[in-house]
């Protein structure tokens, strides 16, 4: 399915983010192809989007599944300021979350730390990476479950899309303008005042009040409580043994 870049265009309507858009038909990730495109000089703010992903991944490494039926795009954005780079993805919560309402008339609610859901269901996923060197390149890479799909059945499970939401499923183009211009307003929004930002993505949460299981990196789990979250948007959570932790 080939992209159209006159009706992106057309409903485009952000000054910076996703002015620039390289688009394959099949690619291994756009994360990949974001972080050489940014090496050969292309513009902060362009948009890698794809087709099909064959190797698309998710947090910690895990498999995305990356068929024709959804929006798979990551966006090269830079930090004024390291100490904000962790918060992009916060951003791009905010953003999914605006732009699927906007083109699909649905809401979605954010679950800790990088999961759109519908109904408790994963509609969209965020990851981002980083480089820091001269300056701060932050690679923000969106999934978005636009049409009903065959997934195994262990996604299946777990997952949904705009389509099978209830929602009339947008055009990519369209999707992937509102999501360029969300993504415009909330960035500029974090670079000048984060603590709006976590605040923000913050009242969209639902893992807030929720009995958690938390699986470390380090083989460690904890069971708790999420009370809150930081500064900056690490999850509290009260153990039980009643200690305090963020992670």
């Amino acid at each position: 399915m080939a992209f159209d870049f006159d009706l992106y265009h057309g409903h485009r309507t952000s000054d910076a983010v996703g002015v620039h858009v390289e688009y394959l038909d099949e690619t291994g990730s756009t994360m990949d192809d974001a972080r050489r495109g940014a090496a050969s000089g292309n513009p902060a703010g362009t948009a890698y989007v794809a087709g099909v992903q064959t190797g698309g991944r998710g947090r910690l490494g895990r498999e995305w599944v990356s068929a024709e039926s959804g929006l798979w795009v990551t966006f090269h954005l830079v930090a004024r300021d390291p100490a904000i780079a962790p918060l992009f993805s916060l951003a791009g919560a905010l953003a999914v979350s605006d732009a699927v309402r906007e083109t699909a008339l649905l809401t979605v609610d954010v679950k800790w730390p990088n999961d759109v859901l519908h109904h408790g269901r994963k509609l969209a996923g965020i990851l981002a990476e980083s480089a820091v060197g001269d300056r701060t390149d932050i690679f923000l890479g969106i999934g978005i479950n636009v049409r009903r799909t065959e997934l195994p059945d262990e996604v299946a499970a777990r997952a949904t899309s705009i389509e099978a939401a209830g929602g009339a499923p947008p055009s990519r183009e369209a999707l992937l303008a509102a999501l360029a211009a969300a993504l415009e307003r909330h960035t500029q929004q974090l670079h000048r005042s984060p603590a709006v930002v976590v605040e923000q993505w913050r009242r969209r949460l639902v893992t807030l009040g929720q009995r958690v299981t938390l699986h470390a990196v380090d083989g460690a789990t904890y069971n708790g409580e999420a009370v809150d979250v930081t500064a900056r948007g690490e999850l509290t959570l009260r153990l039980d043994d009643g200690r305090i932790i963020s992670f």
